[in-house]
């Protein structure tokens, strides 16, 4: 076989390799990659190809992103074959026998090496075909020698990922009013990480190491939410459990408590809550004494509590002692730069859960920011997580993107506009027809168009990379249309 994948007759090697099942990486005798097939792509979807090809194997093993080891320098060592069983750098739990063969020039002296891969799926296959015995490729990874027991490690704070405009602000008010002991209103749109918001509070504040009790008032009918509030005392209505039982107030008290959905809170709870908040001590149902509380309340909502003031469901007085200081988690649509950002958080989150990597190009990043979200960032970790279950290949093509948002797309359908009327129609028809009557070709008319969109476009966005998403193509196609069109490169990549 001719490695260096010159084609000197009418055999395509390249279309051969990428047409095999097993990943292949190829070398030449000092470890520069000279080719990987499409097969070690889609078993790596986070590989750039063009990003490989020239580069010395210990340059990619130094920079960490690829890959940490590779048989091919054990190989040009040992100037002979080698067989190993390497794990994925990062999935530790996910490995491969990996076999590296040389292949001798006339002078015995190795002049490539072709690294083979065998996964997972491959003994899978076999199983199914032939009763192959399998056994966990991991089971034969040596352990290292006088490895000692991780240290246990601290809890991690959980992230607030973004870093658009509406969210840098967001976390500065976070980090502001986290050490006080005010109470917080979180509004925003359902799936926004009003939760998230709450969670950061508590963990950032003096009563970290304190009780922190979560409560969704939507999820508890309005005849129990009182006795869940404040608890009750043995015998307090039919059901009531024997020795009573403390309310969420009790057992938040010296921490924080986090009211989710208040607005779904009945009138009478509202004034009850309201008393608690005002006077700080809380009386079970049924019982006659009361408890000092120390609690700091944090409330969200994803209703508008003022047009239910109007309506006379939701207490003024109550609004004005929760909104002490209010925040407002922004919706996935406002700030579409973030949603890259997303993709690779909870991507890295189910590649450790689901022990596989999913990933996608460009296009179809791009494609998903331009989507609205309307169910925000919940919907957009369920619409990966879903692709981590159910996606076969591990790399996502804008084919696939484009099948979900098509499936997805809760967007009310409007009736189309009739032919007649449509917004700037006779100076559009006016402009094509002069074009044409000085002789203009498509193509060059196409280029004013786009000249037009692109100047627009630059004038409602700081950045190429926020033009992109905003646009539906790859950041380096817009950078390459405004060089075209004369436009000055002052603009920068987020």
């Amino acid at each position: 076989m001719n490695v260096t994948l010159d084609n000197h007759s009418d055999i395509n090697y390249k279309e051969i390799l990428d047409h095999l099942e097993c990943p292949i990486y190829v070398t030449d005798s000092h470890g520069v990659t000279r080719y990987v097939n499409l097969a070690y792509l889609a078993e790596n979807p986070i590989v750039d190809r063009e990003k490989l090809i020239g580069r010395s194997v210990g340059d990619i093993i130094k920079e960490g992103k690829y890959f940490n080891q590779a048989i091919t320098m054990r190989v040009l060592h040992e100037q002979r074959e080698a067989i190993e069983v390497l794990s994925h750098h990062l999935l530790p739990d996910k490995s491969a026998f990996v076999s590296g063969r040389p292949i001798y020039d006339a002078q015995h002296s190795v002049k490539n090496v072709v690294s083979i891969m065998y996964v997972d799926s491959f003994f899978q296959r076999l199983n199914r075909h032939f009763d192959y015995p399998l056994r966990p490729l991991s089971s034969f990874v040596r352990s290292p020698v006088n490895r000692s027991e991780p240290l246990p490690s601290p809890v991690t704070p959980v992230p607030l990922i973004g870093a658009s405009e509406a969210m840098v602000k967001l976390k500065r008010l976070i980090i502001k009013v986290a050490p006080i002991d005010a109470s917080v209103l979180i509004t925003g749109e359902s799936g926004t990480g009003k939760d998230v918001v709450a969670t950061m509070l508590q963990q950032l504040s003096p009563r970290r190491d304190k009780p922190f009790v979560k409560i969704n008032c939507a999820a508890i009918p309005a005849t129990l939410l009182e006795s869940e509030l404040f608890g009750y005392e043995k015998g307090a209505f039919t059901g009531a459990l024997a020795r009573g039982k403390p309310g969420v107030f009790e057992q938040a008290n010296g921490g924080t408590l986090f009211l989710d959905e208040i607005g779904e809170m009945s009138w009478e709870a509202q004034s009850k809550l309201l008393r608690v908040l005002q006077d700080k001590v809380v009386q079970r149902v049924g019982g006659m004494g009361t408890l000092q509380l120390d609690v700091r309340i944090i409330a969200a909502t994803n209703v508008d509590l003022q047009e239910k003031i109007r309506k006379g469901t939701f207490r003024k007085d109550l609004y004005y002692r929760l909104n002490l200081i209010p925040m407002q988690t922004p919706a996935l649509r406002h700030r579409r730069d973030d949603i890259p950002l997303l993709l690779d958080f909870y991507s890295r989150e189910f590649d450790k859960h689901y022990r596989r990597i999913i990933r996608f190009d460009d296009a179809g990043i791009a494609q998903l920011a331009a989507y609205d979200w309307p169910g925000n960032v919940r919907e957009l970790r369920n619409f990966l997580e879903y692709m981590y279950i159910c996606q076969d290949d591990n790399f996502v093509d804008t084919a696939t993107v484009n099948s979900w948002l098509a499936q997805n797309d809760t967007t009310p359908q409007q009736d189309p506009l009739p032919a007649a009327g449509l917004p700037g129609e006779d100076v559009l028809n006016s402009w094509c027809r002069a074009q044409l009557q000085t002789g203009s070709t498509l193509k060059s008319m196409l280029a004013q168009v786009e000249r037009n969109v692109l100047r627009l476009a630059r004038e409602q966005h700081k950045t190429t990379y926020s033009i992109a998403i905003r646009l539906g193509v790859a950041q380096p196609t817009i950078v390459r249309k405004l060089q075209a069109h004369g436009f000055k490169s002052d603009r920068t990549v987020d």
